[in-house]
């Protein structure tokens, strides 16, 4: 074979291999690569996540209302107290000096009322008879307006030991009272679930900027709350009386019920329960347990599970389906006549300037057509779809990036196969 031939053959075989080369390419499929799925109902559940701690639903906070050194302590932390049960005694030396100083002051007090009284009732007598003498004429003028006068002396001076035996009634009361506060008893059947002192400490009470000392927290354990802290976007799904599942970290294996029963007004200032500075956007929401665990403490920390709304049997997409478009994006087809909501919800956002239009990519014919929807709650991965779809349309759900990038009339080719399709 000549050199002529060799080269003549070699030309030949490469033409037939660029010939088959641009054959396999311009067979090959052209489109964004995605993966779809069938719009199908399901149940959805709409739930609203938050944290928190739990608390007991009543609880009181004892303070002082008098000064002194503490010098009986008689509970620790986790005691159990009935109603009325003695906590701790403030000294006593100088209440129960003044109760008995408030004692003696009233005894003589009242002795000397006794004294007037009897004072009085004399010179009533001695005034009566001075008058029957004067009416027959044996009585000077003078004599009869001395017995009078000394009546009226005694009657004043009765009243006016009548006020001091009332004042000092009220001072043995407030003294009384003062002895009494040195005794700090449980205002009720609870836990002490904190304890502040120790004895031999002195307490002070309360002033304008000083709240005073808090002795202890009496807790009634029997109704437990879990107080959260909820993203102000959640809030306005909450309602009275929504039922919560809750999870105590301390009790992983555990879930307990709950409902609503207090959302907060006002976002949390200051700082937050769970120790963090508070944002602002947060607010207070109380779920009451209708279950809960003997051993649980106040200060626990827990997860709920609010259920906001359900929807059995209806309509869904894969959350991450859902893309939006500008109302003046060019090649944006006309919804598919068989979906007449669609229409509707075009048309309404549309007629909102710059505002975006939520919808999905279905696929119709190997393109993809940008559909408008009209959505509902909102479940852990799909949404409700109220309007722009129907039973069996097909949809892409990714990946990411092939649905940041598709556009309406984009060809694309469907693969759903297990880890088919690019990723992102």
């Amino acid at each position: 074979m000549t050199r002529r031939t060799k080269i003549i053959i070699a030309v030949g075989v490469a033409v037939v291999a660029v010939a088959v080369a641009a054959a396999v390419v311009s067979g090959k499929k052209k489109g964004v690569q995605v993966r779809t799925a069938k719009v199908a109902r399901k149940d959805l559940v709409q739930v609203v996540t938050a944290n928190g701690t739990v608390q007991a639903k009543t609880k009181v906070e004892l303070s002082a209302n008098i000064m002194g050194q503490v010098t009986a302590l008689n509970v620790e932390e986790g005691d159990r107290v009935k109603k009325n049960d003695l906590l701790a005694v403030i000294d006593q030396a100088r209440y129960a000096a003044a109760v008995n100083s408030a004692k003696s002051s009233l005894q003589a007090l009242e002795a000397e009322l006794v004294r007037s009284r009897e004072a009085a009732a004399q010179a009533k007598r001695d005034m009566e008879r001075a008058e029957q003498q004067f009416k027959d004429g044996i009585l000077a003028v003078a004599d009869h307006e001395r017995a009078r006068s000394t009546y009226d002396q005694a009657v004043a001076s009765a009243h006016r030991a009548e006020r001091q035996v009332e004042q000092a009634r009220a001072d043995l009361a407030s003294a009384d009272d003062s002895l009494a506060k040195t005794e700090i008893r449980a205002p009720m059947d609870g836990v002490v679930t904190r304890r502040n002192i120790e004895k031999g400490e002195v307490i002070i009470t309360g002033t304008m900027n000083n709240p005073g000392t808090v002795l202890m927290t009496i807790s009634d354990m029997s109704i437990i709350e879990a107080v959260l802290e909820v993203d102000q976007t959640d809030v306005p799904q909450l309602r009275l009386g929504q039922k919560a599942e809750v999870r105590i970290d301390a009790f992983p294996d555990e879930k307990f019920p709950g409902e609503v029963s207090e959302i907060g007004s006002s976002p949390i200032q200051g700082t937050s329960a769970l120790g963090g500075a508070a944002t602002g956007t947060d607010y207070t929401v109380k779920v009451t347990l209708l279950k809960h665990p003997e051993r649980i403490r106040p200060g626990l920390t827990v997860t709920a599970d609010i259920t906001t709304a359900t929807r059995a049997n209806t309509l869904t997409v894969p959350i991450g389906a859902l893309v939006l478009q500008q109302p003046d994006a060019k090649g944006t087809p006309a919804p598919a006549g068989d979906a007449p909501s669609a229409t509707a919800v075009k048309k309404e956002s549309l007629a909102s300037r710059g505002r975006e239009i939520e919808g999905v990519y279905a696929v119709v014919a190997r393109k993809a057509e940008f559909r408008p929807v009209t959505t509902g709650i909102r479940g852990e991965l799909d949404v409700e779809i109220t309007g722009g779809l129907k039973e069996g349309d097909e949809i892409v759900i990714g990946p990411f990036r092939a649905l940041r990038d598709l556009k309406a009339g984009s060809q694309v080719i469907v693969d759903n196969t297990p880890g088919g399709g690019p990723q992102g």
